[in-house]
């Protein structure tokens, strides 16, 4: 029988190197999108690849390749490269006992794309009875795959994965502006219900028919779990083992110490059934990991692949990112933070006069690394003796997140998924916002 195009490869490389790992990767996605209340695209996508790592004369060489007719020229690059590379400061990995992670849901390979049009139909005229002049876009999409990673230290791993998604958005133009706003979730299981992101979205905007005015200066804010991702770049980026072996992480040399509210735990873990950033091994073959980051407020660890883990005397936990066109590099799986204890509904009957944060647009003019923020209000609303009272608009939240995670009142006691972040939402107690009355 003839060997697979992986095989082959590693066969080939094993000729002039001394050690070599090839990820063979495959997949297809399919997806449908709606714009302006019409069907815009039904569209599917195809993609093979294969990527081989070798270490030769302790070098790393890379290369990769969609064109399967000539193994040798990658093969070729690879050694090539290798004059050129990084030291290598690891071996590849063994076989290892893998956990069993869910990752792969048959009613999504099974569920006709063609359905989510009758769906999008169907949402975008709920959202018209609501309101003739939204415009409403809805995205449907799943995609199947599979890996395989083999190297000559006898490792030979296959994943099957499946991902589906759901969103809507919907958009209304005003004299004074744009209202936006859109929900959706994602998962590597089927993900139906989008009626419910729907009933949310028409919720906000009617939240937000009334627009009212605020003068620039500190207030109590609670971010909606959908929104504090963006302040939490900062601690990923921080906590990432390449920045911090090139000294430019904020976090460099302060595992051990305090940093944030010691009712804060933040865990990457990829070990969840289901969740989108999970895998039963990284792009390495490290098996999936719980890895704590800061408990009780203390920088715990920072996230390695084997190459970073090596240059600082580390150990990989298991975050070595890829696909098949790329080398590993440390990246996040699932982000989790723990909820706390106060139900999201007390959080605005608490506040006298404060800011919901439920959408924001961009960085600003922030410096990510140093933890300063500064971010459009997209969708927020005005809090009054503990009732929302309008919309704000072209309003600026500023500040710095080591300051505002350290000003913690509150944590909500209910954590959602966006993407591949588990949160809760926070109730901080003095953030600084620029107003919209003159």
């Amino acid at each position: 029988m003839e060997n697979k195009i992986e095989e082959k490869v590693l066969g080939l490389a094993l000729k002039n190197s001394d050690s070599a790992e090839v990820i063979y990767e495959e997949g297809e996605s399919r997806s449908i999108s709606f714009e302006n209340n019409k069907l815009k695209s039904v569209h599917t996508k195809s993609i093979r690849g294969i990527g081989l790592r070798v270490i030769r004369d302790g070098k790393i060489g890379f290369s990769s390749t969609t064109d399967f007719r000539k193994p040798e020229q990658v093969v070729l690059n690879a050694i090539e490269s290798a004059k050129f590379g990084q030291a290598a400061k690891f071996e590849f990995q063994s076989q290892n006992q893998f956990q069993d992670i869910k990752l792969f849901d048959e009613k999504v390979t099974n569920y006709p794309i063609e359905k989510g049009i009758q769906i999008g139909k169907d949402t975008i005229a709920k959202a018209l009875s609501h309101n003739p002049n939204y415009e409403c876009g809805v995205s449907i999409g799943k995609s199947v795959g599979e890996s395989r990673l083999i190297n000559s230290n006898s490792l030979d791993i296959s994943t099957q994965f499946t991902s589906f998604g759901i969103g809507i958005d919907i958009l209304l133009v005003k004299d004074k502006g744009l209202l936006w706003t859109g929900e959706g979730e994602s998962s590597a299981k089927l993900v139906e219900d989008l009626d419910k992101h729907t009933t949310k979205a028409l919720h906000d905007l009617k939240l937000a028919e009334r627009e009212v005015e605020i003068t620039t200066g500190s207030y109590p804010v609670v971010f909606t779990s959908k929104a504090i991702g963006t302040l939490l770049t900062t601690f990923e980026i921080g906590c990432n083992g390449k920045l911090v072996q090139k000294g430019a992480s904020p976090l460099t040399g302060k595992l051990g110490q305090k940093i944030i509210d010691e009712r804060i735990n933040i865990y990457d873990d990829s070990t969840i059934d289901y969740a989108d950033g999970s895998y039963i091994c990284d792009g390495e073959g490290v098996h999936a990991q719980r890895t704590p980051i800061f408990e009780s407020g203390v920088l715990k660890n920072y996230i390695y692949d084997l190459q970073t883990a090596g240059m600082m005397n580390a150990k990989s936990t298991g975050n070595g990112t890829r696909s098949f066109a790329s080398q590993p590099s440390p990246g996040n799986s699932n982000v989790i933070i723990e909820p706390g204890e106060m139900k999201f509904e007390d959080m605005i009957k608490d506040m006298k006069r404060g800011i919901l944060v439920d959408q924001v647009l961009g960085g600003g003019q922030s410096n990510v690394l140093a933890g300063e923020f500064s971010v459009n209000i997209d969708l927020g609303y005005l809090v009054e003796n503990g009732e929302i009272i309008g919309r704000v608009k072209d309003c600026m939240i500023a500040g710095n997140v080591f300051e505002v995670f350290n000003n913690i009142i509150a944590i909500g006691d209910k954590a959602d998924w966006h993407g591949s972040l588990k949160v809760p939402p926070f109730y901080f107690r003095s953030v600084k916002v620029a107003g919209n009355k003159g």
